[in-house]
């Protein structure tokens, strides 16, 4: 080990020894950057973020029950309120009936009310 250390200490002493190390830049060159574009840099950490935004959306729907899609879906198209959707989640539950059944069935709808 004292050998190599020994060594070490010879080679920077003979690097000293030969002077100071100089840069010399040709007359005429500018110095540029290494930054890069830093607005490419931004569109790419964009591009990312909404990738595993939408991502992480695709994952979030794919746990939600087909049927349940379909509710809100169909409940958007024919403009329900919240209260609406509610009422209609809440005679579902009371009838055991599904909520998009009776969506599309207005006669569910009635034979819901009257079994509440």
């Amino acid at each position: 080990m004292s050998l190599l250390s020994g060594s070490m200490n010879g080679a920077v002493v003979l690097i000293a020894q030969a002077g100071p190390t100089e840069l010399f830049v040709p007359e005429g060159t500018q110095a540029t950057s290494g930054g890069g574009m830093p607005w490419l840099v931004w569109i790419g950490v964009a591009a990312i973020v909404v990738v595993i935004g939408i991502w992480m959306r695709a994952m979030g729907q794919r746990r939600v029950d087909p049927r349940e899609l379909a509710f809100r879906s169909l409940s958007k198209k024919l403009g329900l309120s919240h209260s609406q959707a509610a009422a209609i989640r809440a005679m579902s539950a009371s009838s055991g009936q599904r909520p998009i059944g009776l969506l599309m069935s207005p006669s569910a709808v009635r034979a819901a009310a009257e079994s509440a």
